[in-house]
């Protein structure tokens, strides 16, 4: 860092040409730190996802960058899959999808900026499998009050944090 950090109270002329946030940090306007962000939504949750669809509009917004909204359906185990009615998935998968699509209809971050997922299978690997895929710069999610499960198991926001090769944005 320059000499307005280490305490000296007068300015050198070098000093005014350069960002005003200083240490050599990129400037955002011509370095976005994401082009590609995931923002994984649990529609089943009783409230909406309105903090998280904030922070991912205020973040899309400030990086240029597209948004990928996905839904994991929870694989069913075998012994209620059987009584799952034929399609059961197609049904699932086009029912998510309207509701993505009505959530990205809310969001104000440039047309063509927001693509929509709907996945099947265990959450956190179907996360990690679509930042694998495009591959993405930032994954956030929400995360809920931990239960007696999770502390045995693990929660699908830690399992996305431990495994993930890229950044994790977790709100609580």
């Amino acid at each position: 860092c320059d000499a307005r950090h280490r305490g000296a109270t007068r300015a050198l002329p070098e000093d005014l040409a350069r960002p005003s946030h200083g240490c050599n940090m990129p400037d955002i306007d011509h370095h976005p730190m994401f082009s590609r962000i995931i923002v994984a939504i649990d529609l089943e949750h009783e409230t909406p996802p309105d903090r998280l669809l904030q922070a991912a509009g205020d973040i899309a917004r400030a990086n240029n960058a597209d948004l990928h909204l996905l839904h994991v359906i929870p694989a069913a185990p075998p012994i209620v899959s059987q009584y799952l009615e034929s399609g059961y998935e197609k049904l699932a998968s086009v029912e998510s999808g309207k509701q993505l699509e009505a959530i990205a209809a809310g969001l104000d971050i440039g047309a063509g900026k927001i693509a929509c997922t709907v996945r099947f299978g265990e959450i956190y690997q179907e996360i990690l499998a679509l930042a694998d895929k495009i591959p993405a710069d930032l994954i956030l999610l929400e995360s809920h009050k931990p239960g007696v499960a999770d502390y045995l198991l693990g929660s699908n926001a830690a399992r996305v944090v431990r495994h993930a090769t890229c950044s994790v944005f977790v709100l609580r």
